[in-house]
């Protein structure tokens, strides 16, 4: 009786693993704990309440971050959705895993390494990681295996009844998805080869019908088959014989494993010799991809992490054993990089990223590894006798990336930042080396960016004092130690004062009063600047509602606010609370507002302009790109810097660039605001300049009460 045979197939939700999602407000100190206390998990999903996937966190990439000097401390107590994947990988759970296996590794390699989210219906269902693929797919390959094995055995007993079942076995054979070749036992004659073994092997069975290897094959080839033959012969049952590389009827290199059985004659004689041949050539192929995904980034074919931490490993090891010598670690950032992105688009930068990685090769020697981190993050491992090896190194790449990189569609420019820490002097494990590596590369971006440092000992000092900041920052929070200022804003046509600026102070216990200069950028990295923001608009508010005129308030918004999707509902719920009319309230931003997340951004400084309230540009003229701003955006207020207001009257350049954006303002229909105003000639200067209002402390200081102004007396006309 001949069996039947099938082969399941399988999909995503056979290889999910269900387990429950995270909240997004879980620190990252008990998702530590999680990955600790559970060796087998590999990812988490991150979900609201709702069901809604927000995030995905991949215990790797994760426990690095964890694992870094000040890892615990930086990141312990953050909630877990600002260290997640907030663009995870998305598969719905009837996808077939062998369609999402073929198109994941053809076009999207590097988000399948990273874990994926399965889905039912948009709604979470489980979890995903390539090694569950891995290990379906080879499943899928041993059953397969399995199913020739049982074919072979059919065909042995149906051997034995050829006579009878002939057009049956026949039709069997000619379908098997395998080569099937039966030699005579005494002369190695063939005497029958199935229609896929003419495909693998570029012959006819008309043509290969009583002939020897030596008669189909080269000489050597021809041996080593006999070879095999005899092998089989010797052997009291199937022997499975070692891989085979051919080329087939098209001209293609196929990989087939060989499993040869001797059948024989009721007397025990030998009668001739069955080999079945299985096609191995995509299961090859998909382990070795596979493999390659390991260990190198499939954009620009650099080591990726997990190569870079086993070279990094290594490398400090010979370290360790040579008496002199050092390893050196170069942490390179592209600068702009997002930028660019952004302005042309992901095949752009993943186009930059392809050539960026082509001119580092360059920039080393045989044996230094080059890794691609992630994103725009690269790193180089050197072997150095010297510090002047890795300071050579440095320069040269940093030079390399000045020519400019010709794009499809672009030319563009693009610095390097690069931080170098040495190993032993600077650490002598990896995750003190990334440390401090990553320290000196923060130097350099804080410095001014496409250029290259060493780290220091006095890094580590400036690290514990950022620690410590941020610190008293949650502990100002709590104590209620922050407390507003206004500065008055003056109508240079009716000599009024129009408005007040909300200036942020904050009074430290032992510092006294701190320079918002040296705590919003603490407060920005740390994400403590949505607390701190939301209080200043909501005192702010208040205050400019009890005020005996109707003066407006402007506050200051920092770019790191519009991440979170409450800041409309914020605006909204504090005009309303304090009773102040949203015409009196006036929202400062920077061009970084626009820059980052142009489209969510301006989605949000759209409806926030749909409550009443006004927005103004801070600080126009000093960034790149800001004419292009006043187009994506129309504002109701252009803040001119005071850098271009310092040298007024006497300077023609500054009277020609403040000018000429006044004339732009009245085309565009745009109010205008000094900032900086320190002197009488200044003030009339801007007068004649058209300027609307003037701002600085000619005008007025910033003080914790507006009292002063309370009689509205008219001070410049």
């Amino acid at each position: 009786m001949v069996r039947s045979y099938s082969m399941q197939t399988l999909q995503i939700s056979d290889i999910a693993d269900p387990i429950a999602p995270i909240p997004p407000g879980m620190t990252a100190s008990c998702v530590y704990e999680l990955f600790r206390d559970t060796p087998d998990l590999m990812v988490l999903a991150v979900a609201d309440d709702m069901g809604q996937v927000l995030g995905l966190v991949e215990r790797h990439t994760f426990n690095l971050k964890m694992a870094a000097e000040f890892g615990r401390a930086l990141y312990a107590r953050k909630a877990i959705s600002a260290l997640m994947d907030r663009e995870p990988l998305m598969v719905e759970a009837e996808t077939p895993l062998h369609d999402f296996t073929g198109a994941m590794l053809q076009d999207r390699p590097s988000e399948l390494m990273r874990g994926f989210i399965v889905t039912n219906n948009n709604r979470y269902y489980g979890v995903g990681t390539s090694l569950a693929v891995l290990k379906a797919i080879s499943a899928d390959l041993q059953r397969a295996f399995h199913i020739q094995q049982e074919m072979t055995e059919d065909l042995i007993a149906l051997g034995a009844e050829a006579q009878r079942h002939q057009g049956f076995l026949n039709m069997v054979i000619q379908n098997i998805p395998a080569m099937v070749l039966v030699k005579q036992a005494r002369d190695q004659s063939v005497v029958l080869l199935n229609h896929a073994g003419e495909s693998l092997l570029g012959v006819t069975a008309q043509n290969t019908i009583g002939k020897t290897s030596h008669d189909l094959f080269a000489p050597e080839r021809a041996a080593l088959y006999d070879s095999y033959d005899r092998q089989a012969l010797q052997s009291d049952g199937p022997v499975l014989l070692e891989e085979e590389r051919i080329v087939d009827g098209r001209g293609q290199e196929r990989i087939i494993q060989l499993k040869k059985t001797v059948l024989r004659k009721p007397n025990g004689e030998a009668d001739s010799i069955l080999t079945l041949g299985m096609d191995l050539t995509e299961q090859k192929q998909a382990e070795a991809q596979i493999a390659r995904l390991a260990h190198y980034d499939p954009l620009t074919g650099l080591a990726n992490r997990t190569l870079f931490t086993q070279d990094m490993e290594k490398a400090l090891a010979r370290a360790a054993r040579r008496r002199h010598g050092q390893t050196a670690l170069h942490c390179l950032d592209l600068d702009r990089f997002k930028a660019i992105n952004d302005s042309y688009g992901h095949l752009a930068g993943d186009e930059l990223l392809i050539e960026v990685g082509r001119r580092l090769r360059k920039c080393v020697r045989r044996g230094d590894v080059v890794a691609r981190m992630g994103g725009d993050e690269f790193a180089i491992i050197q072997e150095i006798e010297r510090a002047g090896d890795a300071q050579g190194l440095a320069s040269r790449v940093v030079e390399a990336m000045q020519v400019p990189f010709t794009l499809t569609n672009a030319q563009v420019e693009v610095g390097v930042s690069i931080g170098i820490a040495l190993s032993p002097d600077d650490a002598q494990d990896m995750h003190n080396l990334m440390s401090r590596a990553d320290m000196a590369l923060y130097r350099v971006k804080s410095e001014g960016r496409n250029n290259w440092c060493f780290y220091s000992a006095e890094m580590d000092e400036k690290l514990l004092l950022r620690m410590e900041l941020e610190h008293d920052l949650k502990q100002a929070i709590e104590r209620d130690e922050f407390e507003l200022h206004f500065q008055p804003l003056l109508n240079l046509k009716t000599g009024e004062i129009v408005s007040f600026e909300a200036l942020l102070r904050w009074r430290h216990p032992k510092r006294g009063l701190v320079s918002p200069a040296d705590f919003i950028p603490v407060a920005e990295e740390s994400g403590l600047i949505g607390p701190i923001g939301e209080w200043v608009l909501r005192t702010a508010c208040r205050s400019a509602a009890a005020w005996p005129q109707p003066w407006r308030i402007a506050v200051n918004i920092s770019p790191v606010q519009f991440r979170y999707k409450s800041l409309t509902q914020l605006v909204k719920t504090t005009l309303k609370e304090s009773g102040l009319a949203p015409r009196r309230l006036e929202l400062e931003i920077t061009e970084t507002v626009i820059l980052n997340h142009e489209t969510h951004n301006i989605s949000i400084l759209n409806a926030i302009r749909g409550l009443g309230v006004r927005i103004a540009m801070d600080d126009f003229g000093t960034g790149y790109s800001s004419l292009s701003y006043l187009r994506a955006f129309p504002f109701d207020k252009i803040k001119i810097d005071q850098s271009f207001i310092r040298d007024l009257p006497h300077d023609r350049n500054a009277l020609s660039i403040v000018r000429a954006i006044t004339d732009m303002a009245q085309t565009l229909g745009v109010h205008i605001t000094a900032e900086g105003v320190e002197t009488e000639a200044q003030l009339h200067a801007l007068e004649a300049l058209n300027c609307h209002e003037a701002q600085g402390y000619l005008i007025g200081r910033p003080a914790p009460g507006i009292e002063a102004y309370f009689t509205a007396v008219k001070r410049y006309v």
